[in-house]
């Protein structure tokens, strides 16, 4: 019975509403910290960047303010001061969060293919380019084989070599064929 009054108590003066709305932020925060780091680039429409307004520290910020904020009032704090350290460790977090990002991404390859690199290269067809639709060409950079979603003006066979004309994205581009006939012993392996 006491239990009950526990909650009953807890329903009247608000903290059971407060940790409740806390605890769906940390969950909200948790989900899409996660999905910005398992599917990364899905969310590029809503990230600010890498700075301290990237999804991924936004999303870490979130979850940790608002787990912080529900342990704290089912501890017993009030909702104010349980809050006010949620929003500071979610800082902390935030703040830790970017400062990985960074050491990660000041990890990645060097060797990394930029649009500038791209434009002009040879590559191979490897999957057919209907006219005005996607297939695939592939090329060698820096003695890695890059693979590329590619779209061109006129129907293109596997098989033929093909001039990059242009970066769309990160991973696909706008081709021209070289010739009308395909050397297969030319393309990358």
């Amino acid at each position: 019975m006491g239990a009950i009054m526990d909650w009953l108590n807890g329903l009247l003066d608000g903290s059971l509403i407060a940790g409740g709305i806390f605890l769906i932020i940390g969950v909200v925060g948790g989900v899409l910290l996660l999905l910005s780091l398992v599917l990364d680039g899905i969310f590029d429409a809503f990230d600010f960047g890498d700075g301290p307004l990237s999804l991924t520290t936004i999303a870490a910020f979130t979850a940790i303010f608002g787990f912080t904020a529900f342990a704290l009032v089912g501890a017993g704090l009030p909702t104010p001061l349980a809050g006010l350290l949620g929003a500071l460790a979610g800082v902390l977090g935030g703040a830790a969060a970017w400062w990985l990002s960074k050491l990660i991404r000041s990890a990645e390859s060097s060797t990394a293919v930029s649009g500038d690199d791209l434009v002009g290269s040879v590559a191979g067809v490897v999957l057919a380019i209907p006219a005005g639709g996607l297939g695939e060409v592939a090329l060698v950079r820096h003695g890695e084989r890059v693979s590329l979603s590619a779209t061109a003006d006129t129907a293109i066979a596997r098989g033929t070599q093909v001039r990059i004309a242009q970066t769309i994205t990160a991973t696909s581009v706008r081709v021209e064929p070289l010739t009308a006939t395909a050397d297969p012993s030319a393309l990358p392996n």
